[in-house]
C-alpha cells in the first residue's frame, strides 16, 4: 500500500514537472517572439523616420536647384541670387552651347530657410532660348543638408509648360544617402513638380510645387523600401516641410501608409502601418 501511494506521488510530481516545463518554454517562446516583435517594429519604425526625412531633404535640394536655376534664366536676372543668403558662392562658366552654374555653399554652411546646407551643387545644361523642354544635370560634391549627406547626380527635363499650363520638372533619382549615425541608404526612382502657384512672379516665398512619382530606398542592412505618393505631396516655399499628400510605403517587413499632414506647416507626419496602428513620425 504504501509502495503505490509513493508511486502515485512520484506520478503526480513527474507529471507536474513536465507541465512546468513546457510551460516555462512556451512563455520564453512567447517572450522570444514578443522580444523580436518589438525589435522589428522598432527598426521599421526608424528606417520609416529616415526614409520620411529624406523625402523631406531631397525636397530641399530640388528647391534650391530649381530656384538657381529659373533665377540663372530670368528675363530680371540680377548679379545677386535674391533667395540664397551671401554666405553662398555662385561661379559660372558659359560656352557658345552651354552653361555651368556652381553653387558653393561652403564647408561650414549656409542656413537656407531654415535648413544648414554644406558642400557644392554643380549644374549643366545647353543654351537654347526657345526649347520648349530642357535637360538639366546637376552633380553634388561632399553635399549636406542638416546632418544628412547626398552623394551621386540627377538628371532634371525642364518643361516650359504641362497641360496644366505650368512649368513642370520630371526628376530622375540615383543618389547615394549617409545619415549622421552612419547609417547608408541609397535613392532611385522618379518624381515629378509641378509649379501650381507664384509662377515666375519674382518672389520664391509664395510659391508651390506639386509632386507625384515612385522609388526605392535601398538600406545597408538589405531592407528596400518603396515609396509611391498616392495623393501628391504639396511643397510650399513658405515652409521648410511638406505641408500635405500621402504616399504608400512597402516595407521589407510590413507595409503602411503615410501622411504629411492637412496642410499645416509642422515637423509632423502620421505613420499607418498595415495593421492599422498609428506612430507619429518627426521629419
Amino acid at each position: 500500500m504504501v509502495t503505490l501511494k509513493l508511486n502515485i506521488m512520484k506520478n503526480i510530481i513527474l507529471k507536474f514537472g513536465i507541465t512546468v516545463f513546457l510551460a516555462a518554454i512556451f512563455v520564453g517562446c512567447d517572450k522570444d517572439e514578443a522580444s523580436d516583435e518589438t525589435l522589428i517594429d522598432a527598426v521599421d519604425l526608424e528606417e520609416t523616420e529616415l526614409t520620411a526625412k529624406v523625402d523631406n531633404a531631397t525636397e530641399v535640394l530640388s528647391d534650391t536647384f530649381l530656384q538657381v536655376y529659373e533665377t540663372e534664366e530670368s528675363d530680371l536676372k540680377s548679379p545677386i541670387h535674391p533667395y540664397l543668403p551671401e554666405c553662398v558662392t555662385i561661379t559660372i562658366e558659359i560656352t557658345d552651347t552651354s552653361k555651368d552654374v556652381l553653387v558653393d555653399f561652403g564647408e561650414e554652411g549656409c542656413e537656407v530657410r531654415g535648413h544648414l546646407v554644406k558642400g557644392k551643387l554643380t549644374m549643366s545644361y545647353a543654351i537654347d532660348l526657345d526649347a520648349k523642354t530642357k535637360i538639366i544635370t546637376y552633380s553634388l560634391d561632399d553635399f549636406f543638408i542638416d546632418d544628412i549627406q547626398f552623394e551621386g547626380t540627377k538628371t532634371v527635363t525642364r518643361q516650359r509648360m504641362n497641360e496644366n499650363g505650368n512649368p513642370q520638372y520630371m526628376m530622375d533619382l540615383d543618389l547615394k544617402v549617409t545619415f549622421a549615425d552612419g547609417t547608408e541608404a541609397s535613392r532611385k526612382g522618379a518624381k515629378t513638380r509641378e509649379w501650381v502657384e507664384g509662377v515666375l512672379n519674382g518672389n520664391w516665398g509664395d510659391n508651390v510645387f506639386l509632386i507625384t512619382g515612385a522609388w526605392e530606398t535601398n538600406f545597408a542592412n538589405g531592407n528596400t523600401h518603396s515609396t509611391t505618393i498616392t495623393t501628391a505631396l504639396r511643397r510650399e516655399a513658405s515652409c521648410r516641410f511638406l505641408v500635405s499628400g500621402v504616399v504608400d510605403l512597402v516595407r521589407t517587413n510590413y507595409s503602411g501608409v503615410l501622411d504629411y499632414g492637412d496642410g499645416s506647416c509642422d515637423n509632423l507626419a502620421l505613420f499607418t502601418n498595415s495593421d492599422g496602428e498609428e506612430r507619429e513620425i518627426r521629419l
